[in-house]
């Protein structure tokens, strides 16, 4: 990244916020600290930052109410949700209300590195265009309007392979759930009901990417699936 990028970071806890400021500023951005959700929204009024990234429960206003608040004035610029209270239903609602990536406190920090890190790069390639997902050098995704790039051949996907790839794209070399999977297509059912259809998707979605070999839709036994690179290892 040629300049800093600016972050404004909300979270409560004093130790976490410690943690992921230092891990950042060592790799090139600018870390503001809001301690509280009214905060947050307080500072983003005043300075719009490169990139907004959200604990979900939080005093003063949580993480969704400044989603709403955000996304009534700014599509453009990017939402993270960083907590440990991410469950199915939250993580949803979230992405429906406008945030671009749902990251579960505990995982890898390199990997909360590297997604704020493409989610910045996506902007950066189309002018603000956060949902433009750069899966591999041959592959783009807009998951607005649902258009797919292999090898500069487009391909406009039918509204339920858009769905299902951006829900993949949102968990990008991390394991989708089959529950998160399923709720996001269909909304309340079990996999008992809808896990068939679940797995003709993937099949479908797997013969479209297929012409992209970099890129692998891959199967967790009893968990879920996962849309990564060939040459990069997934840890379950």
């Amino acid at each position: 990244m040629e300049k800093k990028v600016d972050v404004l970071y909300a979270e409560d806890d004093d130790k976490m916020a410690g943690v992921v400021k230092k891990l950042l500023e060592d790799n090139e951005f600018h870390v503001r600290i809001a301690c509280d959700g009214r905060r947050a929204w307080d500072i983003f009024q005043r300075s719009i930052p490169d990139l907004l990234l959200l604990d979900l429960e939080m005093p003063r206003k949580d993480g969704l109410e400044i989603v709403k608040l955000v996304r009534r004035v700014n599509k453009r610029v990017p939402i993270v949700f960083y907590s440990s209270y991410m469950n199915v239903e939250k993580e949803l609602e979230a992405i429906k209300l406008g945030a671009d990536d749902c990251i579960r406190k505990g995982c890898p920090m390199e990997l909360l590195l590297e997604k704020l890190r493409s989610i910045y790069r996506r902007v950066i390639k189309d002018e603000g265009s956060p949902q433009i997902y750069f899966l591999s050098e041959t592959t783009k995704f807009n998951a607005v309007v649902g258009l797919l790039v292999i090898n500069g051949k487009n391909l406009l996907l039918k509204s339920m392979d858009s769905r299902l790839l951006h829900l993949l794209c949102v968990k990008m070399h991390e394991i989708a759930s089959n529950d998160y999977l399923i709720r996001g297509l269909w909304g309340n059912y079990s996999y008992a009901e809808k896990g068939n259809a679940l797995r003709k998707g993937i099949i479908r979605l797997r013969d479209i990417l297929g012409a992209d070999t970099a890129l692998m839709v891959g199967n967790s036994f009893g968990e879920g699936y996962f849309l990564t690179s060939r040459n990069l290892h997934l840890k379950a």
